[in-house]
């Protein structure tokens, strides 16, 4: 199976793990924020491949649009899911769970939404920059990406790390 193939696998896989997982997580808070976390990793995961290609730290250009595809992929997901992943009770200082997601979340759900949109639309035009190959053309899209999606969002919603 090629790399492209078993990326487009992974995040069809996660799609029906969504899909499929969301009724028995979502009355357990620490399993839902687990299941979250891994979500964020994965779309971590994958914009972090694309800037290693892109910065030249790793020939493997063949993968950057795989990587693309598979992160659009996951930014639907996030905005089709966002209530089943992020339901209430689940912010930093609820009983039993563990994480750094703020109850600003909650609190200013409307502008959570249209950042999760934004990372989804610009995730999107990612994978579509990356079918070209243009390596300043993705490096400038991954900027965006980072900037109005993964960035939006810590920036408010997400506890500093130290």
């Amino acid at each position: 199976m090629s790399s492209r193939l078993r990326v487009l696998a992974a995040g069809t896989g996660l799609a029906l793990t969504i899909a499929g997982g969301m009724a028995w997580a979502a009355d357990e808070p620490p399993n839902i924020v687990k299941y979250r976390q891994n979500f964020m990793k994965g779309n971590s995961a994958h914009l972090g491949m694309i800037a290693a290609v892109v910065k030249g730290e790793v020939s493997l250009t063949d993968e950057l649009a795989g990587n693309a595809q598979a992160l659009a992929e996951m930014g639907e997901m996030l905005s089709a899911n966002l209530q089943q992943l992020f339901p209430e009770g689940t912010a930093k200082g609820a009983a039993g769970v563990k994480t750094v997601a703020l109850p600003a979340i909650w609190e200013k759900w409307a502008e959570f939404e249209q950042i999760a949109m934004r990372f989804q639309e610009q995730t999107a035009k990612l994978a579509e920059v990356a079918q070209g190959g243009d390596m300043a053309a993705i490096g400038q899209q991954v900027g965006v990406v980072g900037k109005e999606g993964c960035g939006a969002c810590h920036e408010t919603f997400r506890e500093k790390e130290s």
